[in-house]
């Protein structure tokens, strides 16, 4: 059931595939900066191999985190994009599309809608409110949709 923390715990998977993402990156880089085995004058099982073994292994575990991640993002992004569209309200939808699958922050989705307003530099507070309310609402819409397919 797609609820608040459902929706929570998507967008902590999301960052945590960006973290891995960037850890995989850092260790390629940190490879391609050791020397690998064999093209050194070292003599095999040399601490400077077995560091680059290290590297390959912590990346290869890596790529496989960053697949299992990636698919299981897939497949709840299916499930959720299935219920926005759902969403009646246009409003509604698109604060939770910004949000939950294109990942704008609060500041970003707020300014985007509501930042052409001639008053909004004065009434930022006001405009967070409204968000917040429109994606209440939207979350109470959810929750019904999900209850009449049963």
């Amino acid at each position: 059931m797609v609820d608040k923390l459902y929706l929570k715990n998507y967008l902590r998977k999301q960052e945590e595939f960006e973290m891995m993402l960037i850890r995989y990156h850092l260790l390629l880089d940190k490879d391609n900066l050791s020397s690998p085995a064999g093209k050194t004058d070292l003599p095999a099982g040399s601490a400077v191999s077995s560091r680059v073994e290290n590297i390959v292994c912590k990346r290869i575990a890596i790529k496989e985190k960053i697949k299992e991640l990636r698919k299981e993002l897939i497949e709840q992004g299916k499930l959720i994009n299935a219920i926005f569209e759902k969403l009646e309200n246009p409003c509604e939808k698109l604060v939770m599309q910004m949000r939950y699958e294109d990942g704008f922050e609060w500041d970003a989705i707020r300014g985007k809608i509501f930042g052409s307003r001639t008053d909004y530099s004065v009434n930022i507070e006001k405009y967070n409110d409204k968000v917040f309310k429109i994606h209440g609402a939207a979350l109470k819409h959810i929750k019904e949709l999900q209850s009449e397919k049963k």
